[in-house]
């Protein structure tokens, strides 16, 4: 009997020592606490369509500031092509030309140009007649340059690289240039002033994009005057000089 009453006094003594007992919850907590998990739902159900909403509005801003973006480069695109003739187009006058025109609705950044004949690149319009065509250094023939690269050329303006008048002296150059123009490989690198670059690759082709203009290409160069850099048009002799 002594064991039991130890054992209850040891029981009574731990209790004292644990503190009062939380008491039972109530019936109120209970049912809520039972209901708690349905009202997490609806609150995810009241806050999805705002969430979507959300994204909806976000993703629509992004398409339209896109948008907005590519109408703006658009309006600006430059369209650069090469091309050649042999006469004047409104006198009739006969000169072999080889141009480069912007024919886009925004102002084009001519990067490198490179020029190649019979395969290989040719360093400027003497180097090219010399080659090509005959000309002598110093016998008085005559041709105009101007500027391929480093130059901006606004919509539906032309630069003419090389222009060769049909003269007596002239004549045998003009003649053989007229034949071998059709062998010239012409490459051109222009940017738009959203640094939007292109390649074109001859006169028919069409302009494919690139990162940046290639820096390994052989670039034509005007006949090392110090005006060749003025986009207007130099007048140059055979052996180099204005």
């Amino acid at each position: 009997m002594s064991e039991v009453t130890s054992v209850e006094a040891r029981l009574k003594q731990l209790e004292e020592q644990a503190g009062p007992q939380p008491a039972a919850p109530s019936a109120k907590v209970e049912r809520a606490l039972k209901y708690l998990p349905y009202m997490a739902i609806a609150h995810v159900l009241i806050g999805a369509p705002t969430l979507l909403l959300s994204l909806v509005l976000a993703y629509a801003t992004f398409v339209q500031a896109d948008a907005t973006q590519k109408m703006q480069q658009g309006g600006a695109l430059p369209f650069i092509s090469y091309g050649t003739s042999n006469a004047d187009v409104q006198t009739g006058v006969p000169e072999i030309t080889l141009d480069l025109a912007n024919n886009g609705v925004g102002p084009a950044l001519l990067g490198p140009l490179e020029i190649r004949y019979e395969g290989q690149p040719v360093r400027n319009a003497r180097d090219l007649l010399v080659r090509c065509c005959g000309l002598v250094p110093g016998a008085g023939q005559t041709y105009s340059i101007a500027p391929g690269s480093g130059i901006a050329v606004r919509p539906g303006e032309r630069t003419t690289i090389l222009r060769i008048a049909r003269t007596p002296n002239n004549e045998e150059v003009w003649n053989r240039l007229d034949d071998e123009r059709w062998k010239l490989r012409v490459r051109s690198c222009y940017c738009s002033i959203f640094e939007d670059c292109w390649i074109i690759d001859g006169s028919q082709s069409r302009p494919q994009p690139v990162q940046s203009c290639p820096a390994n290409w052989s670039v034509f160069a005007s006949d090392g005057s110090p005006a060749a850099a003025n986009p207007a048009a130099l007048r140059a002799s055979a052996d180099g000089r204005p």
